[in-house]
């Protein structure tokens, strides 16, 4: 099912750029399918055979295709602002019969309803369009409120202070590996121009402080490559 909000959110992932998604962000994104497998075997050592899963930026669905291949038992909600993106997931949800297990709302957090309904959420590659303005801890609060006590969040995210050394190395680095991948030179720039504009870099120990502000507990970190990193923590009252 595919709620429509009554207003347009803005989103740097328009009808233009979502089709082109999945077959880009592999070659863009250093990890990218490792991130993926990791999530799931994290997931599943968390959960049970029967699960209530909360996709915030589900994009192209890809994350309820992997996950509920594995888990057969497992249930969805995703929201992302972008039209496009999710007309790209209900496409892939009827391709691989996940639709009736998969809800997907056009929208943000706050067009959920507040009750903690879900077991587990995943936040993959999506806090760090976020401004640290508020905007930023509103999503994990918003994320933290629908989670059961104790349930598992899984981050990943682009961070690091952006005015440090390592910073500047890695953004040269990463320039090259997206070149030996075979990517255009032209969509190479194009796409450093989109991170410089889209993109809110903040360091590993804001990303921390944000989470415990926001009520989540018992952060791990399971996941780098270049400048992507990925965590797990636990909503407040884990047992």
């Amino acid at each position: 099912m595919t709620a429509k909000p009554d207003k347009e959110k803005k989103t740097p992932f328009d009808a233009e750029r979502a089709p082109r998604y999945d077959s880009t962000i592999q070659a863009v994104m250093p990890g990218y399918q490792s991130l993926h497998a990791l999530v799931k075997f994290l997931l599943a050592d968390c959960l049970g055979d029967e699960a209530h899963l909360l996709i915030a930026g589900v994009g192209t669905g890809l994350e309820i295709e992997i996950l509920g291949n594995a888990n057969p038992g497992w249930r969805f909600t995703g929201f992302d602002p972008s039209e496009g993106m999710i007309d790209q997931a209900k496409a892939r949800m009827d391709r691989t019969g996940l639709a009736e297990r998969a809800r997907l709302v056009v929208g943000a957090i706050d067009d959920l309803d507040p009750a903690p309904a879900f077991d587990a959420a995943t936040l993959l590659l999506v806090m760090h369009f976020l401004p640290d303005n508020g905007a930023k801890l509103a999503m994990l609060k918003g994320i933290a409120q629908r989670l059961k006590p104790g349930a598992p969040l899984v981050l990943a995210d682009l961070h690091g202070a952006s005015d440090t050394a390592r910073h500047a190395r890695l953004m040269k680095v990463w320039r090259h590996w997206q070149l030996a991948h075979g990517l255009d030179p032209e969509d190479v720039e194009k796409g450093f121009r989109f991170i410089a504009k889209n993109v809110h870099f903040v360091p590993e120990t804001r990303l921390f402080a944000l989470l415990h502000e926001a009520g989540f507990t018992g952060i791990e970190h399971f996941h780098q490559a270049f400048l992507a990193g990925g965590w797990l923590a636990f909503r407040h009252g884990r047992s």
